[in-house]
């Protein structure tokens, strides 16, 4: 296991569906392997945390940052750096990040191609 990392409970099927259907989107195949393998985690030293399925549905309802930018799911944050699944444009999601309190759409900076590209590059190396 990589240094900083532990997984969480892993994610039922029938949560993330539900999940899906309260944010109406259909979470990226990737994203979706890793909640139902690792659930979420638990942030760590040089790790950033990334939600349970339960917060990612009560966090993108709840954070103004998510009512400001419709189309980005928030999966993950690290300080007041939020993570999101880009959904504004058609095609595979992208990565982003947002500050919370940022209301400026430039702000958006894109982190990775997919989830797992970033998963790949985020994670600590040995």
């Amino acid at each position: 296991m990589s240094a900083g990392w532990k997984p969480g409970e892993a994610a039922r099927e029938i949560a993330i569906s539900a999940a899906e259907i309260d944010l109406g989107v259909t979470l990226p195949s990737d994203y979706r392997a890793f909640l139902t393998e690792a659930g979420g985690s638990i942030a760590g030293d040089r790790w950033r945390g990334l939600w349970t399925v339960a917060e990612v549905v009560s966090l993108n309802r709840h954070m103004p940052v998510f009512r400001w930018f419709k189309g980005l799911v928030g999966i993950g944050n690290e300080g007041f750096l939020v993570y999101a699944i880009d959904f504004r444009e058609p095609g595979p999601p992208p990565v982003v990040s947002v500050g919370l309190s940022s209301s400026d759409p430039e702000d958006i900076q894109r982190e990775a191609n997919s989830f797992l590209e970033w998963l790949e590059e985020t994670l600590p190396k040995k």
